[in-house]
């Protein structure tokens, strides 16, 4: 006969099971479902994955005698209720995308440990060997999902495949569409949509929605957005690794592409710039011979580039040899201007609310786009004169307080956080204050490049708050050995506690930078 509290134990605690699960599904999605970035992120956040109802939960299975005495309805049927509250009222910064993929292996991870249940209830009529089980399935629940992973992954390959096959299908029969890739080190997403402002003074334009730059989002948006009515498709490509670049090229074919900039990121994966600049040159490769390549002259000179072009190649920067460059850069109280120069001969002379060097480089790249697209050059000054920051990228908030915010939170890498201390000493206000978690994803480098970020913090700064007392440690260091004032150098232990500091010492006609915005994964 099945007992009544030990059945209710045993049903709270595979409802707490379940947003265990959901919360390392989380963890998983953050980490792309990589199998590796998962158990390196399970090993970096070991001492902090204890939480002490989840530890009081697995000891009331297995400690003896605990289901016959006065701890048998706290711990099965209380401690997961409390479990539960616990783990609802976590707020995350990026929350759970439920996915198709995502729900196809939370409903496997849920099936796994129920029918290890059913077996075992089904071999014993003990429920209460069924409530241990549960007990050793919250504690290993992370092995669980990592399990889960693993045997959906040829089903998810198969899935993967029609998707991208479907995909092809579709823009093959789409024979008057442009296509224009975008992908670099950063910039990348500001260049997408300043491009998208630009050409949409002529043509029906699609962009890649948000981060959508992976192979699988590219092929969701092509499935899902694009319609015959579009003329010009701006696809955003990311990479992590080799051959990802030129992976989204064979699906959509592009005929223009862009390289922003070229850069120290994703150093983990990549392990050199070299090979960084290596991956994004597969745009280039990938390019038809009645096609056009614009890349960076910061970062690509004419002799890296591959042995396979096919398309002319030209390059933009604010350095005076590139193709199109950048002349006479103001700032103004509204933001910037400067002219643009391509082959010597001014074209251009462009007003914008953009802020920093790297957005006059951007600027440039669509403008060299737009110009090779037969844009007429009132079009592009109207244009860029309305574009405005993409949001989490050097985005310029004034409060009615009188402070000025300026929102770089989005993924931070070592050349656009210089720009972006350089940009936030150049604007016009009182002191300028820093709130920055420092840069991560640069391997064996990240922590000379977090130094060499506190150094130049010191120098652009007047009071730098930094978000994690362990990791910002390089960070703290750099600005220390520049001989920045110690009063004004602040270390929090979360972000919520460094706004709260901000606020209670901000002052009008203060300046405040957001640089980077770690996800969850990234909590201390």
């Amino acid at each position: 006969m099945i007992e009544i509290p030990a059945a209710l134990a045993v049903l709270c605690l595979f409802f707490y099971l379940a947003l265990v699960l959901k919360k390392e599904l989380h963890m998983l999605q953050l980490n792309s479902y990589f199998n590796t970035r998962y158990i390196k992120w399970y090993k970096q956040n070991l001492r902090t994955r204890c939480d002490i109802i989840k530890v009081l939960v697995v000891l009331s299975g297995v400690l003896p005698g605990c289901w016959d005495y006065w701890l048998s309805p706290v711990a099965g049927i209380l401690l997961p209720i409390a479990g539960v509250v616990v783990l609802v009222r976590q707020k995350a910064k990026k929350k759970l995308d439920f996915t198709k993929r995502a729900v196809r292996l939370f409903i496997l991870s849920l099936l796994l440990p129920a029918a290890a249940l059913a077996v075992t209830f089904a071999a014993t009529q003990n429920i209460r060997l069924a409530a241990l089980l549960l007990a050793a399935f919250i504690a290993f629940s992370f092995f669980l999902m990592l399990l889960a992973n693993t045997l959906i992954q040829p089903l998810e390959t198969l899935v993967n495949r029609w998707y991208i096959n479907d995909a092809k299908k579709k823009i093959k029969n789409y024979t008057d569409l442009t296509v224009i890739a975008v992908t670099g080190s950063y910039g990348k997403t500001s260049v997408k949509h300043f491009l998208q402002s630009i050409l949409s003074e002529q043509y029906n334009v699609l962009i890649t929605p948000g981060s959508f730059n992976t192979t699988l989002g590219v092929v969701r948006t092509v499935r899902e957005q694009l319609q015959p009515v579009h003329e010009v498709f701006i696809v955003e490509m990311g990479a992590k690794k080799a051959g990802d670049v030129a992976e989204i090229c064979r699906i959509v074919r592009p005929e223009y592409g862009v390289i922003t900039a070229i850069g120290p990121q994703h150093l983990e994966t990549f392990g050199t710039v070299g090979n960084v600049k290596k991956a994004k040159l597969e745009i280039i490769s990938a390019l038809p011979a009645g096609g056009k390549g614009f890349v960076n002259a910061a970062g690509i000179t004419p002799g890296d580039l591959p042995a396979d072009v096919k398309a002319p190649v030209v390059s933009f920067g604010v350095e005076e040899d590139a193709d199109y460059c950048a002349r006479n850069i103001v700032y103004t109280a509204r933001g910037m201007s400067f002219d643009v120069y391509h082959d010597g001969e001014k074209r251009l002379s462009l007003e914008t609310a953009l802020l920093g060097e790297h957005n006059v480089s951007n600027l440039l790249a669509c403008c060299a786009v737009a110009l090779s697209l037969g844009l007429e050059k009132y079009k592009i000054e109207k244009a860029v004169k309305g574009i405005r920051a993409v949001a989490h990228r050097l985005e310029v908030k004034p409060l009615p307080n009188g402070v000025t915010i300026i929102d770089d939170a989005f993924n931070s890498n070592p050349v656009g956080s210089k720009m972006a201390l350089e940009a936030l000493k150049r604007i016009e206000g009182k002191r300028k204050i820093v709130i920055t978690p420092g840069m991560i994803e640069l391997g064996a480098e990240e922590a000379e490049r977090n130094y060499a970020f506190g150094q130049t913090i010191a120098g652009n700064c007047d009071i730098a708050v930094l978000v994690g007392v362990h990791r910002t440690q390089p960070v703290q260091e750099g600005i220390k050995s520049a001989g920045f004032p110690a009063g004004n150098l602040v270390v929090c232990k979360n972000l919520s506690e460094a706004n709260n500091y901000v606020k209670s010492i901000l002052q009008p006609g203060d300046v405040v930078l957001y640089e980077n915005d770690l996800p969850d994964t990234f909590n201390e």
